[in-house]
């Protein structure tokens, strides 16, 4: 039986290597992550509970970070570092894998550490064109990268790494969906969009939505508020009795499919999932990228699809309501072109990526 610890915040392409694990019955999956969505706060991250769903064994890593603005939780966050660490040590002991899969965020660096002075080897699994900090010091450590863009592999030892693609979930390409409230509001729905700032949320995005919502009557809009706490979105999401609007905290695994091939349009952040999830569907997008990631890494992201022509970028400090309303009016009226533009990008790009990475896992580790 062979033991893999899957460690990290990025949860999409860790559902895809874990979708093609399960495939091979004498595997057994362990999961390293944070129980909690956001620091300071009891809400439950999504990767808890969708991996206690799936029956996964979940270990919960109490560790910190270094914050890129001071806030009132700066000093406890670097002080959770080291526990961070004691509590990996202390479960590859209990667990001893043969192997840990690390897809990166600051939850997954006290673990690939603790595995390299264990001497458990660590691959990793970086999405975005641009790495972030947590990578490249995991990167340190590791036996083997594998990258999703070619750009990437500048960052690292090019001895180690392998450009597979992004990991990518099958249940994208589902069209059916689970449950009643959310297949009949699809099934009625024309000009869709759909609003997501990932599985955490965003709360501009939100609120932009609140904002503009009354001027984009002429669309539909199925919500995604997010898991994080933002109970005040909640209950601004409650308040508005239209029926072309449907505010969701977060779309499972089941319904996501349905959601992104029936949407005409997606508005959203430009992590790294999304954006090859995105250009894999041909979904043609209006992103506005998270201003605080590092190298600039959602920008960059962003740029991908803007640059083939499949989507618009909007900046965070510069969208005003009204840019915003006809941005989306605009995209609707050329839509066919960048549905078109969106369609030759997706045949250029690696669709394999987490039967690879699963392959090497199994008879090569």
């Amino acid at each position: 039986m062979k033991k893999i610890v899957i460690a990290g915040g990025h949860l999409t392409p860790a559902l895809a290597l874990i979708e093609e694990l399960e495939k091979d019955k004498n595997t057994k999956i362990y999961f390293f992550g944070r129980k909690y969505a956001t620091e300071g706060l009891d809400n439950l991250s999504a990767e808890y509970q969708i991996i206690k769903k799936k029956q996964i064994n979940f270990f919960a890593i109490t560790t910190g970070r270094i914050q890129r603005k001071f806030t009132r939780y700066t000093f406890p966050s670097i002080l959770k570092i080291p526990v961070g660490f004691i509590q990996s040590f202390f479960y590859l002991l209990k667990v001893r894998p043969n192997v840990i899969v690390s897809f990166g965020s600051y939850v997954s660096v006290p673990t690939v550490f603790a595995g390299w002075l264990l001497g458990i080897d660590s691959i990793i699994h970086e999405q975005a064109s641009i790495p972030g900090l947590a990578t490249k010091i995991n990167s340190l450590f590791a036996k083997k990268i594998f990258l999703t863009w070619r750009e990437s592999g500048k960052y690292f030892d090019s001895k180690k790494t392998a450009v597979v693609g992004n990991l990518i979930r099958r249940a994208i390409f589902d069209k059916k969906t689970k449950g009643k409230e959310i297949k009949n509001f699809l099934d009625k729905s024309k000009n869709l969009i759909f609003v997501t700032g990932g599985n955490q949320g965003s709360h501009f995005i939100n609120e932009l939505i609140f904002e503009s919502q009354n001027k984009l009557k002429n669309f539909c809009i199925i919500h995604q508020l997010g898991t994080a706490n933002f109970e005040r979105d909640q209950k601004k999401a409650k308040k508005i009795k239209s029926a072309n609007y449907q505010a969701v905290n977060y779309i499972d695994t089941q319904n996501i499919g349905a959601v992104l091939n029936c949407a005409d349009i997606i508005i959203g952040r430009a992590g790294a999932n999304t954006i090859y999830e995105l250009a894999l569907l041909a979904k043609p997008a209006i992103l506005i990228p998270l201003t605080v990631t590092s190298g600039n890494e959602q920008q960059e992201n962003a740029e991908v699809l803007a640059k083939a022509g499949s989507a618009i970028i909007l900046s965070q400090g510069k969208i005003t309501e009204e840019l915003f309303v006809d941005t989306v009016k605009s995209m609707f009226k050329n839509l066919p072109k960048y549905q078109k533009s969106a369609q030759q990008l997706s045949k250029s790009l690696k669709k394999d990526a987490a039967e690879k990475l699963a392959k090497y896992i199994i008879l090569e580790l």
